[in-house]
């Protein structure tokens, strides 16, 4: 937007006209010119001048808001003089997004009263019209809405949000309310926030607010400090489908001071205390290897580039290129034994270690003790999903279990099925305990209660290493090529 403000000028101040005009009003609402009261609830989701404009106004309501707490607590760090802060706002002001923002705010004002004066007549009108055969098509009292529709109604507020993680003390210095990866950077790093950090890290933030990805599937969750935003942790929901599926899977991330000319800091914080490695992509240290992050040494158009990359592309390539449906392949040189009877073999006993330890450290971990930061959505998350969460562990244990008598891979696969057994009947345990969160309706837990014997049924001891695989070949130390 900031590229082209005379066009977006010259949109505005069009939109005003047709709003100021009653015939062209309705040009600005949802083309199928409904405008009934039983339908007001979806048009407001469906495409429309009027709602681009009401979304474009909150970007910007988002974006000046954190550009000027971001110089705000950089001055009082500073404890500049007004002539420095001066400078720095007028840097600030001088871009052309910002020219734009009393338009906008003007714009979708006259807009929404437009649009909301012709919803009510409109709405009289048929109200009107509709009153002699009100009763004449019964409705249902009650309809029942879907997983999809429950989860994404559920947990669409929680996606974006603020949290304390770092105060000060009376002496200045910093004190995290949170565990972080990256405290030692953020101490040591100057108190310098040079203007355009600021304003593409509030950028990030308008993006990250209104773009994060959201499905019972899969989603991202984000939360920065409250006067920070180079200081940010993420939730990731493991994809369906996959060894990580339901899982909750937790990154601490910095942008550092040099940002946006370097990439973002990201590490996974879910690594069962350093003892895991989830994928060859996400070392058990917490390192994640991704071309974008300059982790790996992909090709020129695969890094980050400070102009056309951005912090949502680093966490949808997270999402969809290492959390995969066959994580061994992502090793360098393996994906030349995909679909061979090896390495078939291979990654099935791949895949049996990271689905208990999915259980273990993403689902039953983070319900016994879940980060400060995303509790809530951690609770709504597997409140929402736990009868599917219990079928996914009967479907992993009885998959694995089929082929603990193979003469190669028997003995650990069975050791990973007894470590699946023992972790999905601790898991129905919690899962059961879990109060309705509020603003949901309590639902029956019978189909959470009714797991098969396979999760509760007696299991030979397994020792903590013995969970790993011990006869499958561990990955290569190198980096996978994404």
């Amino acid at each position: 937007m900031a590229r082209h403000v005379p066009l977006y000028r010259s949109l505005l101040e069009l939109l005003r006209a047709i709003a100021s005009c009653i015939s062209l009003v309705p040009l600005l609402l949802p083309l199928s010119g409904d405008n009934s009261e039983e339908d007001d609830e979806h048009s407001e989701t469906q495409t429309s001048v009027g709602t681009l404009l009401a979304k474009m106004k909150t970007c910007v309501d988002t974006y000046t808001n954190r550009l000027r707490l971001l110089f705000t607590s950089d001055r009082s760090k500073k404890d500049k003089s007004k002539a420095g802060s001066k400078s720095d706002t007028a840097e600030a002001e001088s871009e052309g997004l910002t020219l734009l923002v009393p338009d906008i705010q003007q714009t979708a004002e006259i807009v929404q009263l437009a649009t909301t004066s012709l919803r009510q007549a409109a709405q009289e009108k048929k109200i009107a019209e509709s009153t002699k055969k009100a009763m004449a098509r019964p409705r249902p009292l009650a309809v029942t809405r879907s997983l999809e529709e429950k989860y994404v109604a559920a947990m669409k507020k929680l996606q974006f949000d603020t949290a304390e993680m770092v105060t000060e003390d009376d002496d200045g210095k910093l004190i995290f309310k949170v565990n972080y990866h990256y405290m030692s950077q953020v101490k040591n790093a100057s108190d310098a926030n040079s203007a355009a950090r600021a304003r593409r890290l509030a950028q990030e933030a308008v993006t990250l607010s209104t773009s994060l990805p959201l499905s019972s599937s899969s989603s991202v969750f984000v939360r920065c400090d409250e006067e920070r935003l180079d200081i940010m942790k993420v939730l990731i929901t493991g994809p369906s489908d996959t060894p990580y599926a339901n899982g909750c899977f937790e990154f601490d991330v910095y942008f550092p001071q040099d940002y946006p000319n370097s990439p973002p800091l990201v590490n996974l914080e879910t690594t069962g205390g350093h003892s895991v490695r989830f994928n060859p992509n996400l070392y058990n240290d917490g390192k994640v290897c991704l071309s974008i992050l300059n982790t790996w040494h992909g090709r020129p158009e695969e890094k980050w580039n400070p102009q056309t990359s951005s912090f949502l592309q680093v966490l949808v390539s997270i999402q969809s290129l290492i959390l995969v449906a066959e994580p061994y392949f992502n090793e360098p040189g393996y994906e030349r034994s995909r679909g061979t009877p090896s390495g078939t073999q291979s990654s099935r006993e791949y895949d049996g270690n990271i689905r208990q330890a999915t259980v273990k450290w993403a689902m039953l971990e983070q319900i016994r003790n879940p980060s400060p930061c995303f509790k809530e959505v951690i609770h709504k998350h597997f409140y929402l999903k736990r009868a599917e969460v219990m079928a996914q562990c009967e479907e992993w244990i009885a998959d694995i279990q089929q082929y603990s008598s193979d003469k190669r891979v028997g003995r650990t696969m069975s050791h990973h099925a007894a470590a699946l057994k023992r972790h999905t009947a601790q898991l129905r345990e919690e899962l059961l305990k879990l109060p309705c969160p509020e603003g949901l309706e309590p639902e029956c837990d019978e189909a959470v209660e009714k797991t098969e014997d396979a999760a509760t049924g007696e299991t030979e001891p397994v020792s903590e290493g013995e969970e790993k695989p011990s006869s499958s070949r561990d990955p290569s130390p190198n980096d996978v090529k994404l």
